[in-house]
């Protein structure tokens, strides 16, 4: 069935489907259209660094590379990416690079943060502060989940000092969002007030400066920290978010890799991602994306076009469900974050599940 809908969206001639590629709402407004910007602009790259002092009392640097949008509106709203992976990133010109690249031309001036990949003694240290006391634990533990959040605040922090100085009035500072894949969206998440037990009780690393979050291939309760209720425990990770937040996955979006068990398997699965939105309150601000196509793979969704030959995945099919993922998350930018009517309507619309045959499952609540 799949196939049946794959071959009708993408052929010219299939009549109350998506045509070839779904059109853009500034060229053919019309119920099955994509919410993309007016206007698109170049940008200028600066890297900068920043440090505090971790749950070690350790100075921690995040570098961090922004791109300027060259003739924004001023001031620009700001995002904040942060990539997934347990092992971090020394470069941040390599990070979230897709994403950034899509938000810089959408106006944002935006931050690619490079979580910083910690030696053996550090690891062993942070451990040490947070209460895992033995070695066998802590050589499993990933530490950039706990790195995450508190890079993100550092960066943020930054941000504000950049705004009044090096960078005085290009920034609006009361119009910030936060976005991350995989890993990268429970660090997005943490700060949005998601709570994780790594060792005795939950914790949260709540920043109030963000208007809005992206949670592309978030995590499952039971994978990094992340809970869900149990008998007598109503309490989950997603009980306190109540900021606009997008996820976003699909049928490809699987992790889950055989375990020592026969038949067991260690990972997020594809429907376990879909957890965390139903999990979040019903505010009126929370958005869900799902794609019904099982070659919609992990990294697809931080726009990763170079994975989708290697993976044998139709270079025309795959470009369009990029499409369909940076249209949903520009639109929620430009509606939570700008407050633009037009996005806000078009969030509030069936748009895309129409323009992508209904391989494209938009929830709202």
């Amino acid at each position: 069935m799949k196939r049946i809908l794959w071959a009708c969206a993408m052929a010219l001639g299939c009549t109350g489907m998506a045509a070839g590629q779904a059109p853009s709402c500034n060229d053919a407004p019309a119920p099955d259209c994509l919410y993309f910007p007016a206007a698109g602009f170049g940008s200028t790259p600066f890297e900068r660094s920043t440090f505090y002092s971790d749950a070690a009392g350790e100075q921690r640097e995040v570098r961090f590379l922004i791109r300027q949008p060259i003739g924004a509106p001023l001031p620009m709203p700001a995002v904040v990416w942060s990539h997934g992976g347990a092992d971090g990133k020394s470069d941040p010109a390599n990070s979230m690079v897709e994403w950034s690249e899509a938000t810089a031309r959408a106006g944002y001036f935006t931050i690619s943060i490079a979580h910083g990949h910690r030696e053996q003694g550090s690891r062993r240290r942070l451990c040490s502060a947070i209460g895992i006391v033995d070695d066998p634990t802590c050589a499993v533990f990933k530490y950039l989940n706990w790195d995450r959040p508190n890079d993100i605040r550092a960066v943020l922090d930054e941000l504000e000092r950049l705004a009044m100085g090096e960078f005085s009035s290009q920034v609006d500072l009361g119009r910030i969002a936060v976005g991350g894949h995989s890993a990268g969206s429970g660090g997005a998440l943490t700060v949005a007030g998601a709570k994780r037990i790594f060792v005795g009780e939950p914790v949260t690393n709540l920043d109030p400066r963000p208007r809005a979050f992206l949670a592309l291939s978030p995590q499952q309760p039971g994978s990094e920290g992340f809970f869900d209720t149990r008998f007598g425990k109503p309490q989950h990770s997603w009980s306190d978010v109540q900021r606009p937040v997008l996820a976003v996955t699909g049928d490809g979006d699987s992790t889950c890799n055989p375990g020592t068990e026969p038949g067991s398997c260690v990972g997020d699965t594809p429907f376990g991602r879909r957890i965390a939105f139903h999990r979040l309150g019903a505010d009126g601000n929370k958005y869900h994306l799902y794609l019904h196509d099982a070659d919609a793979f992990h990294t697809l969704f931080e726009l990763s076009r170079s994975r989708c030959e290697p993976l044998e995945v139709d270079l025309a099919k795959c470009g369009e469900m990029i499409r369909w993922v940076t249209s949903a998350g520009l639109a929620f930018l430009d509606g939570h974050v700008r407050g633009l009517p037009a996005a806000l309507l078009w969030l509030q619309s069936d748009r895309i599940a129409r323009a992508s045959a209904g391989i494209a499952e938009w929830q709202r609540k």
